[in-house]
């Protein structure tokens, strides 16, 4: 029998297997979080749930994963769903999504945005999708989550690789000679990391993450979609020419005013205007007393006149008590500015009439008008910019808000409340992400989980073919339903730089405006058959644009696998230089910028470097981290396991750095085991 001390293979294995199951089992956050949870929130006030228009010729921009599939089938470059891409397919994905994404996203006007959150704080928009289908423009930063995260929704692997001074997508995929590697693009430069020898995409940084760290992956779990919704009363306006609403980067003072480069003027296409759009969302919903509960979100202790005296529809049911009648109005989009307008009554100075506004899904409200005085008001209360310059409560950077009227009286209950309502809010939005035309045939497909009994969808479509206007007018009474465009043999000239230049050239789209009305004042549209139209969102059409994209040659091509792998150790190389080893752990403990990280991976060749890389452990941040873990594993010291143990416990602090813990714990393993066997014969 052999002792406690013996190294066997099987001893190896079930001791660190033992603690590394203890330090997972200790950590409340152990699983990997899942992506990609869509909000799916049905309101009582919707006629139209979940509605959704796709352009057969274009990419369907609803979510991440309906982009890339769309991506991949009209460069003919799709998968089976499902499936994982056979060796080879992935370099033509990567590229075809790189393409795209040079087409669907600019980098003009780039930059960090803020929102305002539902607590009420500023963040920044980390959200890919936002960035990708609200904003449509952003630099190396953004550009890089937005690509990243469509390949993770494809089924596939891929991070954000940047240091210090830039940022960039790097994709993991199987090569035609069946190994798995990382590859980097440039969608900032509409450029590509190419590796002649091989003929594959290839990594900037020879090893993998030479001075460089997979950090970003920062979206939310709960990540935003196109999901749409429509209520009776409500209009929206997709306008592919934005006339000043926008957002530019950076915290913004109290008193917005845009910079040259955002300033609008009429028919400006270049800059951030190359890339947003806008919605004009008017809500004015119809107070009569058979028709006024369709549009309410919430109500309580509400009656409505018949044939009011006063022009007061809602009042308190009941006096002496409140009444509220709440409105929600969503978007997929971000607001930018906004109006309410609206007729109010009291009939005693003593009686209560007033909106309220909520941004955090009704927590918490805030009044943005009262009547004071006995008598009939019409109000007009801005909601956006001038509301936010004056401290008074806005919806500038929202897309989800609540608006209540609330009113009482201890005396006659049909004297006060609400007589009109209409609400306006101007959006931004990435007008490259909407059903954009192709030249030829585009085949349209509208669907929505829920079109209400009695109602119909209005939708018009607008735009324009070697500078003539044309319009298509629908008036959908079932879903789904199809109809198609065709533009003719028009002759496009396609810009080799995107960023500028869209929507500009033979076909314009113009606007998309959708409504609901009532189906007993309505002619029903017929629609296309099903099957054929189908059939075209099966097909391929490759974007005909050409020399968009170039490769730039990599200088250090991959000399084996684990330098590309994406896994530790990415170097066999061992040296036993005393004098360079300790100028390299003065570098490690003092340096500036990367020089720390460069000089860990470098000690991973210095075996006697073991305890000043222990040393510095403990208080190395979430990048470093990533470096040593290099280092731990091409070093191979078994006393790196219990430290690094203790990390893993709490890995979602420690990110990116501790994703690759794992990496070191195999490597101790392998070389453990490798010693065992050596030591049985």
């Amino acid at each position: 029998m052999r002792n406690a001390n013996d190294s066997t293979t099987g001893y190896v294995f079930l001791a660190v297997a033992a603690l590394a199951t203890s330090a997972v089992a200790a950590s409340p956050a152990a699983d990997y979080p899942r992506e990609e949870i869509h909000d799916t929130f049905v309101g009582p006030d919707e006629a139209v749930s979940n509605l959704r228009i796709a352009n057969s010729r274009w990419p369907d921009c609803y979510s991440n994963e309906s982009a890339v599939r769309d991506i991949f089938r009209l460069e003919g470059v799709g998968t089976s769903s499902g499936s994982v891409p056979a060796a080879g397919v992935g370099q033509a994905q990567a590229l075809a999504l790189l393409k795209w994404v040079c087409i669907l996203v600019s980098t003009k006007g780039g930059g960090y945005v803020y929102e305002t959150d539902k607590a009420g704080k500023e963040v920044y928009v980390y959200d890919p999708h936002k960035i990708f289908t609200a904003y449509g423009h952003h630099y190396c930063d953004g550009l890089g989550w937005v690509m990243v995260q469509l390949w993770r929704a494809s089924g596939q692997m891929g991070l954000d690789q940047c240091h210090h001074g830039h940022s960039f997508p790097s994709l993991r995929y199987r090569d035609a000679d069946g190994l798995m590697r990382y590859h980097d693009f440039e969608p900032e430069f509409r450029s590509y990391y190419w590796d002649e020898g091989r003929g594959i995409v290839g990594t900037t940084t020879m090893p993998l993450l030479r001075a460089h760290v997979h950090r970003h992956l920062v979206q939310p779990q709960q990540i935003h979609t196109l999901r749409t919704s429509l209520r009776q009363g409500e209009a929206r306006e997709l306008l592919w020419d934005n006339q000043g609403h926008v957002i530019q980067p950076e915290k913004q003072p109290k008193v917005i005013v845009l910079k040259p480069a955002f300033q609008y003027r009429p028919g400006r296409t270049d800059g951030v205007y190359g890339a947003v759009g806008q919605e004009t969302q008017v809500f004015a919903p119809d107070l009569t007393p058979g028709a006024y509960r369709s549009a309410v979100f919430a109500a309580e202790n509400v009656a409505c006149a018949e044939k009011p005296d006063s022009g007061i529809r809602l009042h308190p049911a009941e006096k002496g008590k409140v009444a509220s009648v709440t409105y929600r109005l969503s978007s997929p989009f971000v607001a930018v500015d906004g109006v309410v307008e609206a007729k109010l009554a009291k009939g005693q100075d003593a009686d209560v009439c007033r909106l309220m506004l909520s941004r955090d899904d009704g927590k918490s409200w805030q009044q943005i008008a009262s009547l004071e005085k006995a008598g009939a008001e019409s109000v007009k209360v801005n909601i956006g910019l001038e509301a936010r310059a004056n401290d008074r409560p806005h919806v500038y950077t929202a897309y989800d808000l609540l608006l209540k009227a609330e009113f009482s009286s201890y005396s006659d209950p049909r004297a006060v409340g609400l007589g009109e309502l209409r609400v306006t809010t101007y959006r931004q939005l990435n007008k490259r992400a909407l059903p954009n035309l192709m030249p030829g045939e585009n085949v349209f497909r509208v669907t929505a989980d829920k079109l209400a009994e009695g109602q119909c969808l209005r939708l018009e479509l607008a735009y324009s073919v070697g500078g003539k206007a044309r319009r298509v007018e629908h008036t959908i009474a079932s879903l789904p339903f199809y109809f198609a465009i065709d533009t003719g043999g028009v002759q496009e000239k396609w810009p080799t730089n995107f960023d500028e230049a869209f929507n500009v050239g033979q076909m314009r789209m113009k606007s998309i405006t959708l409504r609901v009305v009532d189906s007993a004042n309505a002619q029903a549209s017929a629609s296309l058959s099903a099957g054929p139209c189908e059939e075209k969102f099966r097909l391929a059409y490759p974007h005909p644009v050409e020399k968009l994209l170039h490769p730039i040659v990599v200088k250090r091509p991959e000399q084996e696998i684990v330098q590309t792998s994406g896994f530790f150790p990415q170097s066999k190389t061992v040296k036993h230089d005393k004098q360079a080893m300790e100028a390299l752990v003065v570098k490690l403990k003092t340096g500036q910028g990367t020089e720390p990280w460069v000089a860990a991976e470098d000690l991973g060749a210095c075996p006697e470097a073991m305890d000043a890389l222990l040393d510095v452990l403990p208080e190395a941040n979430a990048d470093l981290l990533l470096h040593l873990c290099k280092a731990f594993a091409q070093i191979k010291d078994k006393r790196a396991a219990g430290p690094l143990l203790e990390i893993w416990a709490k890995w979602h602090r420690h990110m990116p750095g501790s994703r690759h813990i794992p990496d070191v714990l195999a490597a101790l393993v392998r070389s453990l085991g490798d010693m065992a066997e050596s030591h049985l014969g």
